[in-house]
């Protein structure tokens, strides 16, 4: 029984170096996992608790965005991130929308914030403000 243990760990220890040294592996960064994501109903249960963050274009933000939402873009990062800190508060979820599904821009934003202040109650929006918008002429 000991010789089938001793065989089992020596042919499983190059398979673990190949796995970590192979150049296409899965990224298991921290920085580099996609965000987790938030349906809008699920955050209707954390009453109130989100501080909602618009990474579409400016223009976009300034003719429409979720009340409250505050814009940050990766090319206004140093001018908008001390505006976004002055209004979150520790306890308060952070949810990210770009337009839908598929803008990365949200995920980008989310990845960086997480990143540069450790906040870790950061989330994606799934659907983004198409989602949003859609949830509102359904309410109307």
């Amino acid at each position: 029984m000991k010789q089938a243990g001793a065989l089992l760990l020596i042919a499983l220890l190059p398979a673990l170096v190949a796995a970590a040294l192979h150049p296409r592996r899965p990224a298991w960064s921290r920085e580099l996992m996609s965000m987790p994501e938030v349906t809008l109903e699920q955050t209707r249960h954390w009453e109130g608790r989100v501080l909602w963050v618009d990474a579409r274009r400016e223009a976009d933000y300034q003719q429409r965005h979720i009340p409250n939402a505050v814009w940050l873009a990766e090319e206004q990062w140093e001018r908008q991130l001390p505006e976004v800190l002055q209004v979150w508060q520790p306890g308060v979820s952070v949810v990210v929308y770009c337009n839908d599904e598929g803008c990365a821009l949200s995920q980008s934003v989310a990845r960086r914030l997480r990143r540069d202040t450790g906040i870790d109650g950061i989330w994606v929006l799934k659907g983004g403000w198409n989602a949003w918008l859609g949830a509102q002429k359904r309410r109307s």
